[in-house]
């Protein structure tokens, strides 16, 4: 039986759920619908709705209506920006403005209030990309100072940060317990039932605590305060939560505390089989706000799999460890394949990419995690083991001998080339990133992906060791060494495949001196540089921190920063080799 789209107004919900009076939970998002799993609206509104609550999602609300379209739901509403931070989807790096786009600046903000004005008695609930990088007091690049944790200034009821399938489930079924305990239809108001939910046992919730209800255990990041006053401080705050990913934390702002429970703890592989065989869609919801255009980003993304989720690379810059994990959480291989073959025999002939945030880090792991934990896992419906690391470690990940490589991602190939040759003129290309200087302990697994790429990306970022340092990436040498193998693989392959380097310009430490190294450099190893970004301050990472306090985040040192306009625009277009740099397009 074809899937069919979850409703998006109440004339839907009558027509998709039986006897349907009102929607239990409402997802109000700055994306567009899209049925997809690459979507985080999609997977957790087909997964309450695989465990029977009835769900609508509002896509892009600008007016009053918009809003009004689903009613009130019994339970509460989830509210996210998209995939993208709305600062970031709204501005370049140069902070210009971007057009057409319609989340509105500060989504979480405005959404939260639009609906307390309407709904003044609904639970509200923030989650997603800006609400997990913005829990914590943070840089705001735009304004060019520090902000509050975005729980303070939304207003909202929660925040759920990181992975939320769990912790999502776990918040339902206890309200539907009180619920049921108090013989009422509708929820009572978020301040009444708090400690009822007993938040502090839920993973992955961020909420307002009173002063004399904070564990004695628990950790204390800086107050907002504190880092206003002095920068090393808020360098302080952020190094404790890289430092520290599972931890719990309190953080006072004014005379309020935040509680930071631990994040998650990573899906399990038949959790991650569960959420990704759910019955999507694939597709964007034909009624959707400027449809030709939305589809035309997104019409080659039906045919990515998902294959993870996660990424232990510890660059200083990146989110994705904030937001997927620091580990790597993986589908099992039958579960892919099953998932690759429904796509063929849906007349889909070319599979666009294996999505992971990085390629080769499939079924690596850290054996540091070693203490088992069981827990109830509401996704699955069953007693599940997770595991801890106790043992205190600097989080580079890159090269330490707890970290185990795997090479889990060749057998998978060779299944699927197995499934392209039972359906005859199916294929598969890899687009997503590998990291360059862990394939060079994957020899045998580089070369499988080889055959499956027409250009290769990664991302070595820069190639001054100065700057490498600051963004905790791999060495110069690394780099080196890897175009090397490139080169020999192409030989021995007898292909002149392309490689599709990402280099990051104006990042702390990264004068035009090393600007200038970097073109040398690629001049003289003949790579075609067209994919670079001015680096851009993004809440909640090691390298907004550098950049806000002039020092480095992990090692206290003082750094370079280049701040003009006219420095960064010289670094990007100089490595671009344009003098004359075209603003059409700043995103890189």
């Amino acid at each position: 039986m074809t899937p069919s789209f979850l409703p998006t107004n109440i004339e839907e919900g009558k027509k998709y759920y039986k006897n349907f009076t009102e929607f239990d939970i409402i997802f109000v998002t700055g994306d567009p619908y899209y049925d997809h799993p690459l979507s985080g609206v999609a997977i957790l509104s087909r997964l309450l709705d695989s465990k029977g609550y009835k769900v609508a999602i509002i896509g892009q609300p600008e007016s009053k209506e918009d809003y009004l379209v689903a009613g009130q739901p019994k339970y509460l509403f989830c509210i996210t920006s998209g995939l993208l931070d709305s600062m970031l989807a709204n501005y370049t790096p140069m902070l210009r403005k971007r057009e057409n786009v319609l989340v509105p600046e500060r989504a979480l903000i405005t959404y939260t209030q639009s609906i307390k004005q309407l709904f003044p008695t609904s639970i509200t609930l923030l989650g997603g990309v800006e609400a997990t990088i913005r829990r914590f007091t943070h840089f705001d690049y735009k304004e060019n100072k520090l902000r509050r944790g975005i729980l303070h200034d939304s207003k909202a009821d929660l925040l759920l940060h990181a992975n939320a399938e769990r912790s999502l489930l776990d918040i339902l079924t206890r309200i539907k317990e009180i619920n049921k305990q108090t013989k009422t239809d509708q929820t009572p108001k978020f301040n009444e039932i708090k400690d009822q939910l007993k938040l502090e046992e839920i993973e992955g919730v961020t909420y307002k605590i009173k002063r004399d209800k904070i564990p004695k255990t628990t950790r204390h990041l800086p107050s907002f305060e504190d880092c206003e006053k002095d920068k090393a401080q808020f360098s302080l705050l952020t190094r404790t939560h890289y430092l520290l990913p599972d931890d719990e934390f309190i953080e006072q702002t004014g005379l309020g505390f935040l509680h930071h429970t631990r994040p998650a703890h990573t899906l399990t592989e038949k959790e991650m089989d569960f959420i990704y065989e759910l019955p999507f869609t694939r597709l964007l919801y034909p009624n959707c706000k400027n449809y030709q255009f939305n589809q035309s980003m997104v019409e080659r993304l039906e045919a990515s799999v998902i294959i993870g989720r996660g990424c232990w690379g510890s660059c200083n810059f990146c989110i994705i460890p904030l937001v997927q994990g620091k580990e790597v959480a993986i589908r099992s291989k039958e579960s892919i394949v099953k998932e690759i073959e429904s796509i063929y025999k849906r007349g889909i002939q070319k599979i666009n990419d294996l999505t992971l945030p990085t390629l080769n880090m499939y079924g690596s792991y850290c054996d540091l995690y070693k203490h088992p934990r069981t827990i109830n896992s509401p996704v699955i419906e069953e007693q599940i083991t997770v595991y801890d690391k106790k043992e205190y470690c600097n989080q580079e990940c890159a090269g330490c001998p707890n970290r185990k490589l795997s090479d889990n991602l060749y057998p998978l190939l060779e299944e699927i080339e197995l499934l392209n040759q039972k359906y005859k003129g199916t294929t598969l290309e890899l687009r997503s990133a590998i990291r360059h200087d862990i394939i060079l302990d994957q020899k045998k697994l580089f070369r499988k992906i080889m055959q499956f790429t027409t250009r290769l990306k990664i991302a070595p970022e820069h190639i001054s060791d100065t700057v490498l340092k600051s963004m905790n990436k791999a060495t110069k040498q690394h780099f080196i060494d890897f175009l090397a193998e490139f080169r020999k693989v192409n030989i021995e392959q007898q292909t002149h495949k392309r490689l599709v380097p990402y280099f990051v310009a104006a990042h702390p430490g990264s004068s035009m001196k090393e600007t200038e190294e970097l073109i040398k450099f690629c001049d003289d190893n003949k790579l075609f540089v067209n994919l670079t970004q001015v680096f851009t301050p993004t809440p909640g990472t090691a390298s907004t921190a550098t950049y806000y306090a002039e020092m480095e985040t992990r090692t206290k040192k003082p750094v370079y920063v280049p701040r003009t306009w006219r420095e960064k625009k010289d670094q990007k277009s100089k490595l671009l080799n344009n003098e004359h740099e075209d603003f059409s397009d700043e995103s890189g």
